[in-house]
């Protein structure tokens, strides 16, 4: 009698051991939790120029955003100063260009005189009274400094929106 019972136990336990993996178990294993899976992946990957001027209050940002860009799908290069703009554009092809909203007016003057066509994305930071609603006048999108990186990211996929339309619309407001 104990053999049959102990038959009969082994079966259950057997059969039971597939049923038990399907209850959640999958979520408790390393690497394949709900938390991995929501990692932001660009809807349209683009190439950036990332305009970090030594002393600006947006380096230090744009420096911090750079690997977060890259993880998302897109291809930062970094430049230290706008001097470096019209290089960086002659050698490469640029989608966007994230920079600080006082150097914009001398990187829409590069962009300019190598006839290069690229979106400009102006950072502006949050302490500075009236800078958001400044530029928020003259441009669709704009960043805020410190911001969340994902609002960032929404606001470069919403500029390769505009870009991938082809109604020649950019990011800057027609008066």
């Amino acid at each position: 009698m104990s053999r049959v019972t102990l038959l009969v136990a082994a079966i259950l336990v057997s059969a039971s051991w597939s049923d038990a993996e399907a209850c959640g178990d999958k979520f408790l294993r390393v690497g394949r939790g709900a938390r991995y899976q929501r990692a932001y992946v660009a809807v349209h990957p683009a190439n950036l120029l990332l305009v970090a001027r030594p002393g600006s209050s947006v380096a230090a940002a744009l420096r911090e955003l750079e690997p977060t860009l890259k993880r998302a799908g897109h291809k930062p290069v970094v430049v230290q100063n706008v001097s470096a703009v019209a290089g960086a554009l002659d050698r490469g092809h640029f989608n966007l260009i994230l920079t600080d909203i006082k150097d914009v007016p001398a990187v829409e003057g590069a962009t300019r005189t190598t006839g290069a066509r690229v979106d400009v994305l102006p950072f502006v930071e949050q302490a500075a009274p009236g800078a958001h609603a400044a530029a928020a006048e003259g441009y669709r999108c704009v960043a805020e400094v410190p911001g969340k990186k994902a609002e960032v990211l929404g606001k470069i996929d919403e500029l390769m929106e505009l870009a991938l339309k082809g109604t020649g619309e950019t990011n800057r407001k027609v008066p």
